[in-house]
């Protein structure tokens, strides 16, 4: 995201060791705001919320913390917020949109924040203390990834919820391909062929990743339009396990209908299995059915 100059300056008077971290930060107030362009603006709002000034947009009501039930959460900062409320979700997001990534289909940061509010509307957090008996443990927390694109460096793959963008291609007949073999080239995947003219995509290979159609100069291969492949039950420990496929290309709105599944289909167990293992006890299929 683009910064105007001034705050840009006063960026500049944070210490670099936080840099990063306030950037982020700022940068997201800034898309909830719809805007495109950090200002002044911005970055004084984002100093006014980190001082303790509530966002009137994401307060709620939380109950007070029962202190025996999160003593060893309490020895992470991560599952706290600064004004010492727990979270019971991490969100982790790539750093495509901020470091450039050329693979970058959409900014995973975006998304992710969508996650979170979406958590808090739930009151996720909540209802899973009053669920968990006895002490809450690192493992009772929900982990979220979401990437810009099918590289996937934020590891949805071995994430309760994870998420990915995806940018589905196909081939334009109406459009004559020139054999420059610039998508043959740039296909990681070796998924297309072409051949006396005629552009094949092999759909089991592809990740739609949308690459090819970038360089496509005649637009044989179109890109159509933006979604998200949608995983769940991923785990790393002693049985590790990657996610299931939940949603292929699915839409925002479906994503987070999805995310709503998962949360219930935690917060309503009698039981407190790890999350692949409720998973594997509903079955996969019957969980796309609730979506």
């Amino acid at each position: 995201m683009e910064w105007d100059k001034p705050a840009t300056l006063l960026l500049e008077k944070v210490p670099p060791f936080v840099q990063k971290v306030v950037r982020e930060k700022v940068e997201i107030l800034a898309r909830e705001r719809g805007k495109t362009l950090v200002t002044e603006a911005e970055v004084v709002a984002a100093r006014e919320s980190f001082m303790g000034k509530p966002n009137p947009q994401r307060t709620m009501a939380k109950k007070p913390a029962d202190n025996e039930k999160l003593s060893i959460l309490r020895k992470y900062s991560k599952y706290f917020d600064k004004e010492g409320n727990p979270v019971l979700y991490q969100v982790k997001s790539c750093r495509g949109a901020e470091v450039n990534c050329p693979f970058l289909i959409t900014d995973s940061g975006i998304l992710s924040e969508k996650l979170r509010n979406r958590l808090e509307e739930l009151h996720f957090t909540e209802k899973l203390i009053d669920k968990v008996e006895g002490q809450i443990l690192p493992h009772h927390s929900m982990k979220l990834a979401v990437s810009g694109c099918p590289n996937s460096c934020s590891m949805p793959q071995i994430k309760d919820f994870g998420v990915h963008a995806v940018e589905p291609v196909s081939v334009d007949p109406d459009c004559k391909c020139i054999e420059c073999m610039k998508c043959v080239e740039t296909c990681r995947e070796d998924a297309i062929t072409v051949k006396n003219g005629n552009v094949t995509i092999d759909k089991e290979k592809c990740v739609h990743c949308g690459l090819c159609a970038k360089v496509c100069p005649t637009g044989t291969i179109k890109a159509e339009k933006k979604k998200y492949r949608v995983m769940i039950g991923g785990k790393v420990g002693r049985h590790p396990r990657f996610a299931l496929d939940l949603l292929l290309q699915a839409d925002e709105s479906a994503t987070l209908k999805a995310l709503d599944v998962c949360a219930d289909i935690i917060l309503s167990s009698k039981t407190e299995h790890r999350f692949r293992t409720l998973i594997e006890q509903q079955g996969i299929e019957e969980i796309k059915k609730r979506i």
